[in-house]
């Protein structure tokens, strides 16, 4: 079991954004959210040169409001948390510029992309948010 502390960012009061540090190649001001509310990992289409795009078509997928957004389906060839290569992860790209922008706003953090629970489940992810860290095993679960 690895241990990864994290941070938590406070937009506004009482909402909250946890946040781990990227570990790709180049990429020092970027971050991934654990976001346990998306089914799926998602990855900022923007950062070229990250990913491998799968031979699959786009897709569209739901978030919390009703609107459809495009996306594709790529490979993050080496997924880097806290020192640990829990290997290659499937993840849907978005373009995360207005995302980026937001952020821009309260703090100096970009964002790379959303772990969610598809990572998280097969990583039998425990999240401690008093001690401000996530447990994952190194083995895939599923």
């Amino acid at each position: 079991m690895q241990e990864i502390y994290f941070e938590i960012l406070e937009f506004e009061k009482n909402t909250y954004h946890p946040l781990l540090k990227a570990e790709l190649d180049g990429l020092e001001a970027y971050w991934w959210v654990i976001d346990t509310g998306a089914s799926k990992s998602v990855f900022n289409s923007n950062l070229d040169g990250y990913y491998i795009l799968d031979d699959e078509d786009s897709m569209s997928a739901t978030g919390l409001g009703k609107e459809l957004v495009e996306t594709n389906s790529a490979m993050i060839s080496s997924m880097r948390l806290g020192g640990v290569d829990f290997g290659p992860l499937q993840v849907a790209l978005v373009d995360f510029l207005h995302i980026n922008q937001e952020y821009a706003r309260f703090c100096d953090k970009k964002i790379a992309g959303l772990i969610g629970s598809d990572f998280l489940v097969a990583h039998n992810a425990i999240i401690d948010f008093g001690a401000k860290k996530i447990s994952l095993i190194t083995e895939l679960t599923l």
